[in-house]
């Protein structure tokens, strides 16, 4: 794994890294190569104590070796882990840090040497309980399909502008590609003599990299469905907007998804009762659909080919459709802060093209996004063949709004007007009426007397308009002065 001298002290832990003093217990370090291993591979900074380099130039060579071989030593069964060596300096002399990387695991469950058994979760090494490294067991089968060897691809049906910027965030200058896809999880070697071999792409290659992965594995593309309204409707009633199947290397699905949800995104004019002032805010949180795509593509179950990746919208919100249930010990009551990726390699790739920017933590990122904008929650639904994610715009509030309705409320300042008044022209502006019970209990800071009070000062304004049969009538209501 190269990461630079300095990126290793102001690098995150997390999924994929950690650091260690030099004096760290081999056993708890096998704990964390264990986990790293169990999920999407990583690596441990030996020598960095209290984010300041401390170097392992000062413990002797047996020591040394013995965390190299700790893979060998106190892991079952062995682990591979890749060992080298990182110059820094240490006051003003040169000095070592030594970092130990392990690749994740489709074949193994790996456990230390008293059989217990971690994940990497976050940037915690968890211990799991019987149940759950049965349900782990279970995700390694499926993410073996990662690694099947596609014995009909070829290089020549790669995408070479997408296979040429791979090779240039790897920093790869060799002539031949196989040793990059290999070492990176994309091609498989095989032993065809004593001193010779073949390389061929396998489904997280053709996956990343074809032209068409779609002619090798069935159901490797994306399908868009945008209805008009906010159910999809059958026969004549039928009223599909834009439907458009999209197919092409992974990275090239997420680009063009992402820019057709764009394109059917709206815009809304709100006013901020706060403020008194009027804003346009996006039909959902920049990035979330985005998050949605991603997530979708990334953790499919490509092993399941009679199905698609789909996502469809409506005027109300939109559904990101994934094949396959939920990970390993991922459930929708920890989604937010565990992870686990079916497809390790290919999430690795797309964190290197942008895609992803840290593992794990786009979900929780989603979430708070939503928040912000006070909608709804994502919401999963999780099936033994597919998982869905649903997004809720909030548009019921939204989509009655009028242009005239506006310039006849933004001829007054509102800096002018109290809370509660403000709070009443939002009502009846959405709402087209106001009836005062259901004002009041529409908004948990108004009192009754001041809401009262403020939709006479509004009538004295000439902005609402009261109809009444009577004085006192239970039937009296307000609407917008026209």
């Amino acid at each position: 794994m190269e990461i630079a001298s300095e990126t290793l002290l102001t690098k995150s832990e997390g999924q994929d890294f950690d650091r260690k003093a030099a004096e760290f217990d081999r056993r708890n370090l096998a704990n964390i190569l264990v986990s790293f291993a169990n999920a999407d591979g990583g690596t441990v900074a030996i020598g960095i104590k209290n984010r300041q380099f401390e170097g392992i130039n000062h413990l002797d060579a047996h020591k040394i070796n013995d965390f190299k071989q700790v893979g060998y030593d106190l892991i079952r069964p062995a682990l591979k882990v890749e060992s080298e060596f990182q110059k820094v300096i240490v006051d003003g002399k040169e000095n070592r840090i030594l970092l130990l990387t392990v690749k994740p695991s489709d074949e193994y469950v790996f456990s230390n040497s008293k059989d217990e058994v971690y994940l990497r979760i976050g940037d915690e090494s968890k211990k799991l309980t019987y149940k759950q490294i049965e349900s782990l067991n279970y995700s390694k089968d499926i993410r073996s399909y990662e690694q099947k060897t596609v014995d009909t691809a070829l290089l020549s049906d790669l995408d070479q502008d997408l296979l040429e910027r791979y090779k240039e965030l790897n920093h790869f200058d060799g002539d031949d590609v196989w040793k990059l896809l290999f070492s990176r999880g994309f091609a498989n070697r095989k032993m065809i003599s004593d001193d010779s071999y073949v390389y061929k792409l396998n489904v997280a290659g053709v996956l990343m990299f074809a032209e068409t992965p779609d002619a090798f594995i069935p159901g490797a593309r994306l399908r868009f469905i945008r209805y008009s309204g906010m159910e999809p409707g059958v026969g004549e009633n039928l009223d599909i907007i834009k439907e458009v199947s999209i197919e092409g290397p992974l990275p090239k699905i997420i680009e063009t998804a992402d820019k057709i949800v764009k394109s059917q995104l709206r815009e809304f004019t709100s006013l901020n009762i706060e403020t008194g002032k009027f804003e346009t805010v996006p039909e959902y949180p920049k990035g979330t659909w985005l998050e949605g795509i991603v997530n979708a593509v990334t953790h499919r179950a490509y092993n399941l080919n009679g199905d698609d990746i789909r996502i469809i919208m409506y005027d109300d919100r939109i559904i990101f459709h994934s094949p396959g249930n939920l990970p390993s010990i991922v459930t929708v009551d920890n989604i937010r802060t565990t992870h686990y990726s079916r497809n390790p390699n290919i999430a690795r790739a797309l964190v290197q093209f942008g895609w992803v920017r840290e593992f794990g933590e786009g979900v929780d990122r989603m979430y708070k996004n939503m928040e912000a904008y006070f909608l709804d929650d994502p919401e999963y639904l999780v099936t033994n063949s597919y998982t869905e994610l649903t997004l809720r715009n909030n548009i019921i509030m939204r989509y009655s709004r009028r242009k005239e309705e506006i310039s006849k409320i933004t001829n007054y300042d509102f800096t002018k007007l109290t809370y509660p008044e403000r709070a009443a022209l939002i009502y009846v502006y959405e709402h087209k009426e106001l009836r005062p019970k259901e004002f009041i209990h529409s908004n948990s800071k108004l009192h009754p007397s001041t809401a009262r009070k403020a939709l006479s000062d509004l009538t004295k304004l000439k902005l609402l308009e009261r109809h009444s049969d009577a004085p006192t009538s239970p039937n009296t209501y307000y609407t917008l002065r026209r």
